[in-house]
């Protein structure tokens, strides 16, 4: 920011850094992760499927992004593992919803 705003540290009425540490203590991340740990030598995000058959994964560590949205967005790509989404679109106008 400074490149483009040199004395943007002086103007700053609050300042606040994030870390490892404090993503730890306020968003209660093991460690401080913040998303999904993904090696430059993968470039795609881990799905939902684990070594056990039967067993998902959900949560914002194995869908792009972070918080709420990649959470539900990574229950969408559970759910579409275990049925597609006609499937569950012919099963909620069977049930009457």
């Amino acid at each position: 920011m400074e490149r483009v705003i040199p004395d943007a540290r002086k103007r700053a009425v609050v300042s606040l850094s994030a870390s490892p540490r404090t993503h730890e203590r306020f968003l209660n991340r093991h460690r401080g992760s913040y998303g999904p740990g993904i090696s430059a030598s993968n470039s795609s995000f881990p799905g939902p499927k684990t070594g056990l058959p039967g067993l998902l994964r959900v949560g914002d560590s194995c869908a792009p992004g972070i918080g709420v949205p990649a959470a539900a967005a990574s229950g969408m790509i559970a759910a579409n593992t275990l049925a597609r989404v006609w499937d569950h679109v012919k099963l909620l106008d069977s049930l009457g919803l």
